[in-house]
């Protein structure tokens, strides 16, 4: 994938994306992200996950704004920025997980933008609004239905850029690491009918309602559901990740039979669906 120039948003007057300029110096941002990463320890696995994590991100969420024939560079921003409440979650916690410990995007919207964390990044401050609405929403179920049309499009990049990724993390991470049970354990899991029935929806799962192993293994495929542009489908055919996801197999029968029926509904969402 291609990555940013060093100097971002500096486009010509006319384009469609004018109004959304901002000054990003690519290489400033790097060495800023690097500079604050190297206070936690970059042996620890947990901690170059997320900073590997972040960079695809930034790529990801860069590729799906030019996609969409913008190119001010605010995605790979952000994309760069939203997981910064990761490192001292863990630090502070010992753990990603937000239910036992802090909601991350909240975490670091606030070291960002409260703390002024921001200004080690850009020195311009004429789309920190949008930003912080980006980080601290990229991780909620679903966006406020009160959002200017520029917000809710940098908040759709970088949401879909963050599924896309954990898609690959998910399949890549050792299974413990990820699902805090045993492959068998998992195999062995029933499906709550909410969750069924929510994904069998289209919806996203509501990790609020997961009761079982297997709710939290079908949160993540159910992520397909909520990807908002055809690149980002596009993308995720391509990766081949939530392929893999589909094909784990359960030794519960009521469990198989109802994977059988998830993967064949997600074959049909994308194949029929209106994105290329």
């Amino acid at each position: 994938m291609p990555t940013r120039a060093p100097l971002c948003g500096l486009i010509e007057p006319g384009r469609k994306d004018a109004k959304f300029i901002m000054i990003i110096n690519c290489s400033y941002v790097e060495a800023a992200f690097k500079d604050y990463t190297d206070h936690y320890d970059s042996a620890d696995p947990k901690v170059r996950l997320k900073i590997d994590h972040t960079r695809r991100v930034a790529v990801l969420a860069d590729r799906i704004e030019q996609s969409e024939g913008r190119t001010s560079g605010i995605g790979w921003l952000t994309g760069m920025l939203h997981d910064i409440g990761r490192f001292e979650q863990l630090r502070r916690f010992h753990t990603f997980v937000d239910s036992r410990s802090i909601d991350h995007a909240e975490l670091g919207a606030d070291i960002l933008f409260r703390d002024g964390l921001i200004r080690r990044f850009t020195e311009d401050n004429s789309k920190d609004g949008l930003l912080e609405k980006a980080i601290r929403l990229h991780n909620k179920l679903n966006l406020p239905e009160k959002l200017e049309s520029e917000e809710q499009f940098y908040c759709n990049v970088i949401r879909d850029a963050d599924k896309i990724d954990i898609l690959k993390v998910i399949c890549e991470t050792p299974f413990n690491d990820i699902y805090d049970c045993t492959p068998l354990e998992l195999a062995q899991s029933p499906i709550s009918d909410a969750a069924f029935q929510q994904i069998m929806e289209h919806k996203t799962i509501d990790r609020k309602i997961s009761q079982t192993y297997m709710d939290v293994y079908l949160n993540k495929i159910s992520f397909v559901f909520g990807l908002v542009f055809s690149e980002s489908l596009r993308l995720i055919r391509e990766q081949g990740y939530l392929q893999q996801l589909l094909d784990f197999h359960s030794v519960n029968a009521d469990t198989e039979s109802k994977l059988q029926m998830i993967r064949s509904d997600v074959k049909d969402y994308l194949s029929q669906s209106r994105h290329p």
